[in-house]
């Protein structure tokens, strides 16, 4: 019967989540709200949660059914210890199913962007962006896009850079070394039509969680596009040995464009420790690494009054894999800056010019 009664503590705790280092210091739940039920001098069931509003929730469950399936399981098990551990999914246990608990989850469509963080959820559409803690709209898309920042959730303490991360910026070279058979001039990019766009989501773990400042690591993961737009008619051009950068031309003249460009788009993962200011301007300051892989890379060209596009899909000797650091700061009530900055060649050795990309501007998520 000890055993028995063990057990059912257990199994209830585990049932509402409990976090079992919380647990061990006494210190840790008093700050928390916790309903405590004594049974006898020796065993406490502890019913922890956040806030009153997450104890409210466990009304919409049926215990009973809980402790039947309990039963059977003690009945059937041969172990005889005061300690036994078993995991039940609390979704079989709602009383009206409509209630059931969905899995966190970032879904990317023609209806938009959703995305869900526990009882956090932000959809990005045609209608714009709207982020709901729980029923409750916390941000609407005038705000949001008018502040630029990013959504807290209360008491969560978590990296100001975790979620979904929409970036949009600039890219030039960020080193131009002399190269042997090219001229600088003929691959200049025009300053505001080299864009940089970014999508990805960011986890975190928070390392040290202080009063006025936080540490976190966060691991991302995005897609990046470099669009490199020349400056004049000239385009990239593979030949056997090397890319070469030449006006368009067309029966032996020299075609006016409007746009040249170069786009090569990259899958990436980064490392970003970051610290946190929850009381300061300064909202947030990191600073990391990052490697990423070419997924392919084609040039876009358009005559000038034309709107029709012409795409040339080739590897034009740049290299596959990218990788170098970055660094962000938040500030409050302002759009996030970034910054990343390349270690790598562009292209490989001796079949292009000696760049390496410089990216910046800001976060708008």
């Amino acid at each position: 019967m000890k055993s028995k009664v063990y057990a059912l503590a257990v199994l209830l705790l585990s049932f509402i989540q409990v976090n079992a280092a919380s647990l061990g210091h006494s210190n840790d739940i008093s700050d928390k709200d916790s309903i405590v039920v004594t049974f006898g001098d020796k065993t406490r069931l502890i019913i922890y949660g956040e806030n009153r509003k997450e104890l409210e929730k466990i009304m919409k469950y049926d215990l009973n059914a809980l402790l039947k399936d309990l039963k059977m399981r003690l009945d059937t098990t041969q172990a005889d210890t005061t300690f036994l551990k078993e995991e039940f999914d609390g979704n079989n246990y709602l009383k009206d199913p409509a209630d059931k608990v969905e899995k966190d989850y970032v879904r990317i469509g023609l209806r938009g962007i959703h995305i869900k963080d526990g009882d956090t959820r932000v959809s990005i559409d045609g209608k714009g962006v709207e982020v709901k803690d729980g029923d409750e709209v916390v941000t609407s898309d005038s705000t949001y896009r008018r502040t630029g920042k990013r959504f807290y959730r209360s008491g969560g303490g978590s990296s100001p850079r975790k979620g979904f991360n929409v970036a949009l910026g600039l890219n030039t070279y960020g080193t131009n070394e002399a190269t042997v058979g090219y001229n600088k001039t003929d691959y200049d990019l025009k300053p505001f039509g080299s864009r940089f766009v970014s999508l990805g989501y960011i986890a975190s773990t928070t390392v040290i969680k202080g009063k006025d400042a936080r540490l976190h690591f966060d691991f991302g993961i995005d897609f990046s596009w470099y669009n490199m737009m020349f400056d004049g008619n000239n385009t990239i051009v593979k030949t056997d040995e090397k890319v070469e950068f030449l006006p368009v031309q067309e029966n032996g003249q020299e075609v006016e464009m409007k746009k040249t460009k170069l786009v090569v788009p990259y899958v990436n993962l980064s490392f970003m420790p970051t610290l946190s200011f929850p009381r300061s301007f300064i909202s947030y300051i990191s600073a990391g690494v990052y490697g990423g892989y070419r997924i392919g890379s084609y040039t876009k060209l358009r005559r000038e009054g034309s709107k029709d596009k012409d795409h040339v899909r080739k590897n034009f000797y740049i290299e596959d894999l990218r990788y170098g650091l970055a660094a962000e700061i938040g500030i409050r009530n302002f759009p996030d800056l970034f910054v990343n900055y390349d270690l790598n060649y562009l292209y490989e050795a001796n079949r292009g010019p000696s760049v390496r990309m410089l990216s910046f501007g800001v976060r708008l998520f």
